[in-house]
């Protein structure tokens, strides 16, 4: 009899004890738990070693703790935070799929836009060389001179020790190629600008200019002083082309040159009188000529 209501007693404490729990689990979890069916307790329950059962229970107490030690309130609350993070999740999920779908969108245009480039760059690149070589041949009387593109190169070890370290410089662009001008002078063996002469540079920096500004023509053209250092038998030559670099656009030529000033429409000069006040003089040549005459 005495063993009976001990273990009356027995059950009664444990069953109190789990009454309390599941009080506990609704203040912390919330009222779901209460959907729990109790009806479905596993069959061997009775049999699950007693170990295995004090284990979980040691688990659930540090997940309370736990829980209690956030501050985050209830169970409900413990869900809704847990539910806003879940969809927050999916979200960001999307959002770097759709980044990694607009980047590799992104990189498939740049691909494009550089081919496109480059295919553009070599056909400017051969109008260029063909209007060089005929302004060459005008200024020198014959010979040829031409753009070529250098072989990439990888930069030094010195170029890039010598530049500032916030401006640091990627591996995939250590590699550089630039353009070469090669000239061939008449009855001379010159095929580089290093061993040209000053005024024989000047004469090729001046076709070079020109034949550039011939592939797509500017609405006008500013040209200071580029004829400086040429002789009265090349300002001539340089005359005329200005004269056929006007047809296509307006030039405005900064010059002491009498040669060319001849080949203009229109003089502007600049003079300063007594007074040491500056005025402006104009004089339209093709009308000047006509009172002349």
């Amino acid at each position: 009899m005495n063993a009976a209501n001990a273990a009356r007693a027995n059950v009664a404490a444990l069953r109190e004890r789990f009454e309390d729990e599941v009080r506990e689990s609704v203040a912390l979890v919330g009222m779901a738990i209460r959907d729990w069916d109790k009806g479905e307790a596993p069959v061997n329950a009775t049999a699950e070693d007693r170990h295995e059962q004090e284990k979980r229970h040691r688990a659930i107490e540090r997940l309370k703790i736990k829980i209690e030690e956030s501050g985050l309130g209830n169970g409900d609350e413990v869900v809704r935070e847990f539910n806003q993070t879940k969809e927050r999740d999916e979200f960001l999920t999307r959002e770097l799929l759709d980044l990694e779908r607009s980047a590799s969108s992104l990189q498939d245009i740049i691909a494009e836009l550089e081919k496109t480039i480059d295919e553009r760059f070599k056909d400017g690149l051969k109008h260029i060389n063909v209007a060089l070589t005929g302004f060459f041949q005008k200024l020198f009387n014959g010979g040829t001179a031409s753009l070529k593109i250098e072989e990439p190169k990888r930069r030094s070890r010195d170029e890039i020790e010598n530049e500032d370290m916030e401006d640091t410089v990627p591996e995939e662009e250590e590699l550089y190629a630039g353009l070469t001008v090669s000239v061939h002078l008449p009855r001379k063996k010159v095929h580089g600008l290093e061993v040209l002469s000053g005024g024989e540079r000047a004469l090729t920096s001046i076709a070079l200019i020109f034949s550039m500004s011939q592939v797509n023509p500017p609405p006008f053209l500013i040209l200071d002083e580029t004829d400086a250092a040429l002789d009265e038998a090349n300002s001539k030559r340089y005359a005329d082309m200005i004269k056929e670099l006007g047809e296509k656009s307006q030039l405005i030529v900064i010059t002491h040159n009498r040669a060319t000033m001849a080949a203009a429409g229109e003089l502007y000069g600049v003079t300063m009188g007594q007074d040491g006040v500056s005025k402006l003089l104009s004089v339209k040549l093709e009308e000047a000529a006509r009172v002349a005459k």
